[in-house]
């Protein structure tokens, strides 16, 4: 009886690992919803940050901890935008997920990055020298980020490939039908000059062909001087911007001061799945956000 009940253990908990489905952890929103696009239901995913949370910087609780002992891949922005918090939480994750192994994957190390720093200094700020980490707004780098999570689901779960390999066939098609829509909608932006308060829309700016006159931040990742914001005073009264853009976790002080002393608007934009209450996936995070620029 005994050997019987064993055999009914053991025969039970292979049943359990076979139909365990893979678990996706991802740094930020954004590869959670593009993970989901193509894992489907196939897959369990989790985002270690939440759209009104700065992930430069997040406290690593002992939950996070229990997540990334779980993950078989986790999905991250890289150059260096998780560097505050990641190596602490890959120290307690499994092998799988480590660097150099099928289940740690880095977009920005797999696309062309921009603003690469000549000059790497701790006294400039918070410089990031493998360039801008926030690539997830570019609409083309979201193609290239499906295919990589593609490609590593499959070789994590090679039995769902071909179910893997649709899901991206699915989501390219809808997505080079968005961009196309996108890219009509927005044409009366190129050309059009804004402020940042951190450099945190680069790409979304490249995208669009809009320019960006200045930073309310004197330097990245270091709260503004009076004696800067009075520079960036003087820029919008010379040449004045469509507006001053921000994300959802950025200071408003500075913004409220240039807005007195200056009238001009500033727009919120989502930045990420969960910036806005509307931005729900990918989609509507670009939708909203070139709404909220248009209008």
């Amino acid at each position: 009886m005994k050997v019987i009940i064993a055999l009914g253990f053991i025969f039970a908990l292979t049943i359990n690992k076979v139909e365990a489905k893979p678990f996706v952890l991802a740094c930020e929103p954004e590869w959670q919803s593009l993970a989901l696009e193509i894992g489907g239901e196939l897959i369990k995913v989790d985002s270690a940050t939440h759209g009104q949370q700065n992930p430069h910087f997040i406290r690593v609780k002992p939950s996070l901890m229990s997540k990334i002992r779980r993950a078989d891949l986790i999905v991250c922005s890289g150059a260096d935008l998780e560097v505050g918090w990641l190596p602490l939480l890959l120290r307690n994750g499994n092998k799988a997920v480590q660097a150099g192994q099928p289940g740690h994957l880095l977009i920005s190390d797999y696309v062309t990055n921009i603003e690469i720093p000549d000059v790497v200094d701790r006294s400039l700020g918070d410089i990031h020298p493998q360039g801008n980490p926030h690539v997830h707004l570019d609409p083309q780098i979201i193609l290239e980020a499906a295919a990589l999570i593609e490609a590593r689901l499959s070789l994590i779960d090679p039995n769902n490939a071909g179910t893997y390999k649709n899901n991206l066939t699915s989501f390219n098609s809808r997505w080079n039908a968005a961009l196309e829509n996108w890219i009509i909608a927005a044409e009366p932006l190129a050309g059009r000059s804004v402020i940042t308060y951190h450099k945190s829309f680069s790409y979304l700016l490249k995208f669009l062909g809009m320019n960006t006159l200045t930073s309310l931040e004197e330097r990245p990742g270091i709260p503004p001087s009076a004696r800067h914001l009075a520079t960036v005073v003087s820029i919008i009264e010379k040449t004045p911007p469509l507006a001053v853009i921000t994300s959802p976790f950025d200071p408003e002080g500075p913004n409220k001061w240039v807005v007195k002393k200056t009238g001009v608007r500033v727009i919120t934009l989502p930045f990420t799945i969960g910036g806005s209450s509307e931005v729900t996936d990918l989609f509507k995070l670009y939708d909203r956000t070139i709404e909220l620029l248009l209008n």
